[in-house]
């Protein structure tokens, strides 16, 4: 699996912001609404991959990324390596970004989804600092991985017809149906576009100019209640579990419900916004927050209390 993400690198990407692609609408819209610190854009298909049946989702898309005609071997198992370390990172980083959204919310004000989107992005930045030595915002870098389809386009909502169909059969062995190809495609440019705003110079600047807080990184990523690498460490076995996991039911072929209920039950793939902690992750403890946040995308309404 290691060596198709290396060779199918767009497919790895892809499959890695899967659960994510909705939150990408009109890129105009988002980047105001952003800019003025509104909620999140409120979006039911990623909804239901993150909170509705996450693991029977996951299974789907890897029988689909081995039954697609059209796909070769490594860019089913390049797209299944990306999805897997979505999982690994939600599962074992969520606990830590909700504690840390809530904080602010309590604390702040607001709404919980933008403290959500501002953790998220000072734990990206710090861990890239740190891990790789640069942060890849504000360059051309950063606009090359966010490109995740081979044929799309920046002005026309299109992708590879296998890409299409694989994404329809995920969809519909876990929920019956699918978002519309174009509306799936329409995603996938406005992901583009992101990738075009945010490799801007003016992106740039400003991580230049936040990285030299100190108070941000102690307050997002290092201090005396947690530390973001204690929590990023389990998200690295996690994901060699789930890689593994991923491979043998890929390789095998057998997509019965049988061996469909054998991989999930040992997958152990939680709500991947709310991951209730488990014993074999081994996450770091947090303070238990008993506050009442705003309804967002990180906290579905029925839930009043956070921990």
């Amino acid at each position: 699996m290691r060596k198709a993400c290396a060779s199918e690198p767009v497919y790895a990407r892809l499959g890695s912001i899967v659960h994510d692609l909705p939150y990408y609408g009109n890129m105009i819209v988002e980047a105001i609404r952003y800019g003025l610190e509104g909620p999140a854009l409120d979006e039911p298909w990623a909804y239901r991959m993150h909170s509705v049946r996450p693991d029977r989702f996951v299974a789907s898309y890897i029988r689909a990324a081995a039954t697609t005609p059209g796909l070769t071997r490594d860019e089913g198992l390049a797209l299944v390596g990306g999805l897997l370390s979505h999982c690994a990172l939600d599962l074992t980083l969520h606990p830590l970004v909700n504690y840390c959204a809530r904080r602010d919310t309590a604390e702040l004000g607001g709404h919980e989804s933008v403290h959500h989107r501002r953790t998220e992005k000072f734990h990206a930045l710090f861990f890239h600092l740190d891990r790789v030595g640069y942060d890849v915002i504000g360059t051309a870098e950063f606009r090359v991985a966010t490109r995740v389809v081979k044929s799309g386009s920046m002005v026309r909502a299109r992708v590879e017809q296998p890409i299409v169909d694989f994404v329809r059969e995920a969809y519909r062995g876990a929920y019956g149906g699918a978002p519309e190809g174009k509306t799936w495609a329409g995603w996938v440019r406005s992901f583009a576009h992101f990738g075009a705003l945010v490799s801007a110079p003016w992106a740039a600047r400003n991580s230049q100019r936040v990285r030299k807080d100190a108070g941000l990184r102690f307050r997002y990523f290092d201090n005396d209640v947690f530390r973001f690498f204690e929590f990023y460490a389990c998200s690295e076995r996690r994901l060699a579990e789930l890689c593994n996991l991923g491979y043998d039911y890929f390789d095998a072929g057998d997509f019965s419900r049988a061996a469909e209920d054998a991989f999930v039950a040992a997958a152990r793939i939680d709500d991947l916004a709310e991951p209730q902690p488990q014993a074999e992750d081994a996450l770091p403890a947090l303070p238990r927050l008993l506050v009442t946040c705003t309804p967002g995308i990180s906290r579905p309404t029925h839930l009043s209390a956070a921990a």
